[in-house]
């Protein structure tokens, strides 16, 4: 799941806090096990190795060298990844590094094709009723090219069929606003520091049974 992050100008924030910048290079598990003794993929970020259960989140920074038209959010986003961040989850909030239960085995569950697309389902429908209020800029790529205010049924055709290394971002620029959607996660990171559209958001996501929370360190 990590390698879609191959070579790829990314922040990760580990579950104790610390902060890695830089471009990145992913290991299987088979790799953690052999030199590691700990089967699980990771990371490897200005010469250190993160591993996954390890990490809270991962930012994929704007790449300087895209053309014009790529770029034209690139101010807002780094100015967002640097902001608070809240998560749209199954799961009504973070769980603990060292919690009792089976989190990684009900992960898997809930990431099954069949349950995957019913949530992306539920994503996607979310970001379209917050259309409603604001313009919406959207990425299938990376950010390397971006449609605004898309049509709705190509847009939940895409959200239903997008896996690899790219991910979902939208825009709310106006609203100084961000929403990230990882193909292989099962919430949504929401980047809105003023507030300006949380509380709509907040409302959609439970009506969806979902839950609206912030990390304890925020």
């Amino acid at each position: 799941m990590l390698e879609r992050y191959d070579g790829k100008r990314i922040r990760i924030t580990t579950e104790d806090g610390d902060v890695f910048t830089g471009s990145a290079e992913s290991f299987p598990s088979g790799y953690g096990l052999h030199e590691f003794d700990r089967a699980e993929e990771s990371i490897r970020i200005r010469g250190v190795f993160v591993f996954r259960s390890d990490i809270r989140k991962i930012e994929v920074l704007p790449d300087s060298g895209k053309a014009p038209a790529a770029r034209q959010y690139d101010d807002l986003i780094g100015e967002l990844l640097e902001k608070t961040y809240r998560v749209a989850d199954i799961l009504p909030e973070q769980v603990p590094r060292h919690a009792e239960g089976q989190y990684f085995a009900v992960e898997r569950y809930f990431l099954q094709p069949e349950r995957l697309k019913v949530l992306r389902r539920k994503f996607a429908e979310i970001l379209l009723r917050l259309n409603c209020y604001y313009d919406m800029s959207v990425s299938f790529d990376s950010c390397e090219s971006w449609e605004r205010n898309p049509d709705p049924e190509a847009f939940v055709g895409k959200m239903l069929a997008f896996s690899g290394n790219d991910f979902l971002r939208a825009v709310f620029e106006l609203q100084g606003a961000m929403i990230d959607i990882e193909p292989d996660d099962t919430y949504m990171t929401v980047f809105d520091p003023e507030d300006r559209l949380l509380d709509r958001l907040r409302r959609l996501a439970e009506a969806e049974g979902l839950f609206l929370w912030s990390p304890p360190d925020q």
